[in-house]
């Protein structure tokens, strides 16, 4: 047996992975066309944040729930979505999620 053969063989390395970077939410332009009564899949094509599978509006509507607990504006504020629905439709939605987690 040569020393040739009793070296293994070096393979080439496979390329590293580039991981995806986070794009910047566009929050301002989130909040005016929600303001334009424009629904949840208008505002999801317009600012290509559909995804695969059976919610394609999932990323959209969990931006639109923190959007609705505060986010900061252009000027640094901190300032609530408003939400669509009554109070009270509200507190009893809130109400039955609970139930039904429980």
């Amino acid at each position: 047996m040569s020393k040739e053969s009793a070296k293994p063989k070096m393979s080439v390395r496979p390329a590293k992975r580039k991981r995806a970077t986070s794009r910047p939410f566009p929050y301002a332009k989130v909040a005016e066309m929600w303001a334009q009564e424009k629904t949840i899949p208008e505002i999801a094509t317009a600012i290509d944040r559909v995804g695969k599978g059976d919610d394609k509006f999932h990323a959209l509507r969990i931006f639109l729930s923190k959007m609705h607990k505060g986010y900061k504006n252009t000027d640094g504020k901190v300032v609530k979505l408003p939400y669509r629905v009554s109070r009270k439709t509200l507190k009893l939605a809130v109400k039955a999620g609970k139930r039904a987690s429980a």
